[in-house]
């Protein structure tokens, strides 16, 4: 449509301008003919959906995780991968990470629910879903402590890393 207006405003600028003494044209009483032009646009090709990688994300730290391990004692110091099947107390080195435990309360293949008992009371929750460094705390000055969860044999199992100083 916008290309008739143009022809037709562009047409009616050169009868007007031929100057005086130039015959003008009469206007029939039927419209001129209109060319039509099919455009066809072309049919965007979907783009195929990404299947979800079957293992965890990695984390932000570059470090690689600890070797998998059933000892709560290999995450005193805030690096191991503990392969659990119940809710467990974790001790934490406190001199270090000014927390002195975590406590896994569920786990599943799923999500990781835990707390962080706060040392003049109170506490903190999280519960995640798989992956390394998917939450983290910390104490101002003190390392934090990334947490992850993922799976070891089919088994689900907690994955802490030190993190940078908060």
């Amino acid at each position: 449509m916008r290309r008739h207006i143009v022809a037709l405003t562009t047409l009616s600028f050169v009868l007007a301008g031929c100057g005086g003494a130039a015959p003008v044209a009469q206007q029939s009483s039927s419209p001129p003919p209109v060319r039509t032009t099919e455009v066809s646009t072309p049919t965007p090709t979907p783009t195929p959906t990404p299947t979800p990688p079957t293992t965890t994300s990695p984390s932000k730290n570059p470090n690689p995780p600890a070797a998998p391990s059933t000892k709560v004692r290999d995450c005193f110091d805030g690096d191991c991968t503990l392969v659990l099947t119940k809710p467990t107390r974790i001790p934490l080195d406190a001199q270090r990470f000014h927390y002195s435990a975590m406590r896994v309360t569920a786990i599943s293949a799923d999500s990781l629910s835990f707390v962080v008992p706060y040392p003049q009371g109170g506490s903190a929750q999280s519960t995640i879903g798989p992956g390394l460094g998917v939450a983290s705390f910390g104490f101002r000055g003190s390392p934090s402590i990334e947490v992850g969860l993922t799976l070891v044999d089919g088994k689900p199992a907690l994955v802490l890393q030190p993190g940078a100083i908060t």
